[in-house]
């Protein structure tokens, strides 16, 4: 009986379900190609063998769904072919298929820097590749399940906006559980900062008019991240460079979804920044100082403090007295000066607790 996964299980994003996957082989070895290719076929999978590493750049598309990569080859090395694959799928999962760099500190060190789905010694066991394939198609199944699901929900909400624009609230409360429901680890996440910055709001004085818009804008801030997979919102370990520009992309998207409808305050803005820092090393982009918008400085320091209070699936709570002093060491540097001090007020004074 055929112990790996159903072959019918992957294809590209349109044809998800319906047919077998593809695995790209690329080694200058025919042997090897051969051998691999054999083994693969009997286990049902489609094979495509480039036996140079152009060619492997050159044949990619949404088709392939893993591939096996040997690293020393003489036109392009693996490693070279890796970078370049993943700039055109960041998602296809690559396995490194090599008899080099065999001692466990080098094979370690490609690791750390490249992540690869994993490393497979030529001439180990053939059930160790056939497991690793199989775990790699899976992996990339997961990864376009979301992410088609993702551009649907996009879509619709896109679609919808004429719509939510005679119900305000109810537009704002539907984009925030919808991001919560994708991502349980932080629900109820949007709400605390939502608080946190309409409390720091009144502290500085600013008018009834402006907290009320961002409150609003509070509530929703996080929901670009309907864009980004399941797997890696909820990842329990460190992100990898590609999972990290992914999340840093939802400030972006965010504005994207909410700058064609219209509120009466600059809710889409006020996302857009809510990740910027006033000495321009924050992002999408990198504003400074007078640049950005009151209410996304506010935003930005009642975020950080509520993330590192609270539990998040990539560490524990770190506490309130660690993110006080993160925006203490930071205040006029990070962060403006006026909402760290409002803040600590807030907590110190006050009794602020976040429910």
């Amino acid at each position: 009986m055929n112990k790996y996964p159903d072959v019918k299980a992957v294809d590209n994003v349109s044809n998800f379900e319906r047919e077998k996957p593809t695995v790209m082989v690329v080694d200058d070895e025919g042997s090897v190609l051969k051998t691999t290719e054999v083994l693969l076929e009997e286990e049902g999978y489609m094979v495509k063998l480039c036996p140079t590493g152009k060619e492997a750049i050159d044949r990619l598309d949404k088709g392939i769904h893993a591939v096996v990569l040997d690293i020393d080859m003489p036109d392009i090395t693996g490693l070279e072919v890796f970078e370049k694959i993943k700039a055109k799928n960041p998602y296809v999962p690559i396995i490194f298929h090599t008899g080099v760099a065999t001692k466990r500190e080098d094979r370690r060190d490609i690791r750390r820097q490249f992540k690869p789905h994993a490393y497979v010694i030529k001439g180990s066991d053939p059930e160790q590749l056939l497991d690793t394939v199989a775990s790699a198609v899976e992996s990339y199944g997961n990864i376009l399940r979301n992410v088609r699901f993702s551009e649907d929900l996009y879509k619709e909400l896109q679609q919808s906006s004429d719509k939510l624009r005679t119900n305000m609230e109810g537009t704002i409360q539907a984009m925030a559980l919808t991001v919560e429901i994708r991502d349980p680890y932080t629900a109820g996440h949007q709400l605390r900062v939502a608080d946190l910055a309409c409390v720091i709001a009144k502290e500085m004085d600013i008018s009834k008019e402006l907290i009320e818009g961002l409150q609003m804008a509070g509530i929703i801030h996080d929901v670009g991240k309907i864009q980004i997979p399941a797997e890696i919102l909820n990842k329990s370990g460190p992100l990898s460079d590609i999972e990290l520009s992914m999340i840093k992309t939802h400030p972006q998207v965010g504005y994207d979804i909410l700058k064609g409808i219209e509120f009466k305050w600059p809710i889409a803005k006020i996302v857009h920044q809510h990740h910027e820092k006033i000495d321009g090393s924050g992002y999408p982009l990198g504003l400074k100082g007078d640049e950005m918008l009151m209410e996304s400085k506010i935003l930005c320091v009642a975020d950080v403090v509520e993330a590192m209070t609270l539990h998040r699936p990539y560490r524990p709570a770190l506490g309130v007295d660690k993110a006080l002093e993160e925006i203490i060491q930071n205040r006029g540097i990070l962060y403006d000066s006026k909402v760290v001090d409002a803040c600590l007020s807030d907590f110190r004074k006050e009794g602020f607790k976040f429910e």
